[in-house]
């Protein structure tokens, strides 16, 4: 019997992630893609299915398997298994809401949600592995440039749309002035006016906050400066401390690695791999006091306090990069964008800065890198990437105990030096400030670091200063830098 390799995605995956208000709602959102794609992936044995090596950690929102008979069959079984999972959910949290709801509406965009596309190629030999991969892999990509846009109906002409969602009209039950009831604006479900929800979304927020205690914003700001501290429920909780981090991470050269190691069999441990890598996410993630909200495949994404980031970071590197193993030029490695952002910053706003910082982060020659970038509330955003072996030097200005308002003198010593004027003298008058500083806070700086401050003039002063302030966020000390 003839057999085929058949790639699968499923989605959406980073709106449908994305579009939620509070960190609850976007861990609900990252666990159910996992649910679903390990439905759809249930629908393979395990010795035919390469991605994901297992259906309990989901990986990302791809799998490739190897079967048997009609691979059309398979694929439409797959996508009904996702769907029958993602309709349980719905069955399994709505129900608590069942008199406020619009059964037939939430049905109706139930249906329409799944974003679903297959591929498939015949694999005649192990021999053909690698040239049937990448047949199958250009053949999704293109099924998945013709988008399917079938209209949905969803019997809402008046109805506002879903805040989250705009596609989907809500799904709850209006008063007779077209606002949410009153029970629903009340303990214990507490709903804005505004949070009109479509189906998907509510069953997000209801899934959210089913026993799950995802660690919020402000926890995670006060966490800078009280490690390990409660998770506060209550909304007007006032941090010590107003900022916290956003950590995405990457792997970089993963098609090099594949393609560098092409067969059934070893794409089979590289999968198995990925997993194992997925589980030491989360608990270095948790290890640093964070909340890990999606690890799968080669991807992370987490809540940190400011003053783990980076450490975090740099633990998820090293795990990675011992977990998928591999000499150059085909050594996987990880890359990651960490953005330092405001506890009441829209989460939205805010992963946007931190994929964004990601973006830079793999734009740096050879990748195995970070970017950091301080989004702060008032001012413009400030920015460093470089590799991994080279962000020491931002790990220990993050230990120094800098002396406050020290960035912003250095900045305007560089802008005032004069032309032409000896770097060292430059050097040295920077020194000599740090100093001033420090003993009119009555801190003292390590001498030996201070030797290290040489400058080859006013722009490299400017950006060391730009380096200090990102520090000092780094510290628990941005809002009061």
């Amino acid at each position: 019997m003839t057999r085929f390799l058949l790639s699968i995605s499923l989605g959406p995956v980073q709106e449908f992630i994305a579009a939620a208000r509070k960190t609850a709602d976007l861990e609900a959102g990252s666990t159910l893609l996992v649910d679903l794609v390990g439905a759809a992936a249930s629908e393979f044995p395990a010795e035919e299915r390469i991605y994901p090596a297992s259906v309990e950690a989901g990986g990302a929102n791809k799998i490739l398997a190897v079967v048997t008979g009609d691979p059309a069959q398979h694929a439409r079984q797959a996508r009904a298994r996702a769907q029958a999972e993602l309709e349980a959910q719905w069955e399994l949290y709505s129900r608590q809401l069942a008199a406020h709801i619009d059964e037939a509406r939430a049905r109706a965009q139930l249906a329409h949600f799944l974003e679903f596309y297959a591929a498939w190629v015949p694999l005649r030999s192990e021999a053909d592995y690698p040239a049937a991969r990448r047949r199958v892999e250009a053949l999704l990509a293109a099924r998945k440039a013709l988008r399917d846009f079938t209209p949905l109906a969803q019997r809402a002409a008046g109805l506002p749309k879903s805040p989250l969602d705009p596609a989907f009209a809500t799904v709850l039950r209006l008063d007779d002035n077209g606002q949410l009831p009153e029970a629903l604006r009340e303990a214990p479900w507490n709903f804005k006016p505004s949070e009109v929800l479509d189906a998907v979304s509510l069953l997000k927020r209801l899934r959210g906050r089913a026993g799950r205690d995802v660690l919020n914003t402000h926890t995670l700001a006060h966490r800078a400066k009280h490690p390990g501290a409660p998770n506060s429920q209550d909304e007007d909780f006032q941090p010590d401390g107003a900022y916290y981090a956003i950590l995405v991470a990457d792997g970089d050269n993963m098609g090099a690695l594949l393609s560098a190691n092409d067969t059934e069999d070893a794409h089979h441990e590289i999968s198995r791999r990925l997993d194992d890598f997925a589980k030491q996410a989360e608990a270095i993630v948790k290890n640093h006091d964070g909340q890990a909200v999606f690890a799968g495949g080669d991807d992370v994404l987490a809540f940190l306090p400011v003053t783990k980031a980076l450490a975090c970071g740099r633990a998820l590197s090293n795990a990675f990069q011992e977990a998928l193993g591999g000499d150059a030029p085909y050594q996987a490695t990880l890359s990651a964008g960490i953005a330092v952002v405001h506890y009441r910053e829209p989460l939205s706003t805010s992963l946007a800065q931190a994929r964004a910082a990601e973006k830079v982060a793999k734009k740096v020659p050879g990748k195995n890198a970070v970017c950091v970038a301080v989004h702060t509330r008032g001012g413009a955003p400030l920015r460093v990437a470089q590799p991994w072996d080279g962000a020491g030097a931002l790990e220990a200005l993050a230990r120094m105990d800098l002396p406050r308002g020290l960035p912003y003198e250095l900045s305007e010593l560089a802008r005032e030096w004069p032309h032409g004027v000896s770097p060292v003298a430059l050097s040295n008058e920077a020194r000599r400030i740090a100093q001033r500083k420090a003993t009119a806070d009555g801190e003292r700086l390590d001498e030996e670091a201070l030797r290290g401050w040489q400058f080859d003039g006013p722009q490299h002063l400017r950006d060391f200063a730009n380096l200090l302030i990102i520090a000092r966020f780094l510290r628990g000390q941005g809002d009061r830098a």
